[in-house]
């Protein structure tokens, strides 16, 4: 782990938030910036067997990060029948990849929109 992992890592814990993988925590410093807390959702939240990274329960959206490994297609056909599943249960399933710091908070800014238009 790299100084400015390290550092994000204690940014996030210090924050309230779980700290996951490096690009879960990305994904929990921009949605930190966007004005949401870590009480205003579930990290690791099980809905029967999975495990969703970020979680908004009360309104059933799931946000996944992805990494590299989801472009394969085992991955991709992994992650379709598990969309499949979570939607049947009424969720809504949202996917951000990894990319650039821009990238990575373009999709973000979507997700709050998104997640803020069901409160």
């Amino acid at each position: 782990m790299n100084l400015l992992d390290k550092s994000l890592k204690q940014f996030i814990e210090e924050a309230g938030w779980r700290s996951g993988t490096t690009l879960e925590n990305r994904v929990a410093l921009r949605l930190h910036r966007y004005g949401f807390a870590s009480s205003d959702l579930k990290q690791q939240f099980r809905v029967g067997r999975y495990r969703i990274d970020f979680a908004w329960p009360d309104r059933k959206i799931a946000l996944e990060a992805d990494g590299p490994h989801h472009l394969l297609p085992a991955g991709a056909e992994k992650d379709a029948r598990r969309d499949r599943e979570l939607r049947l249960q009424g969720w809504l399933v949202l996917r951000v990849n990894d990319g650039t710091d821009d990238e990575l908070a373009e999709q973000l800014v979507r997700v709050a929109r998104v997640v803020r238009s069901q409160s």
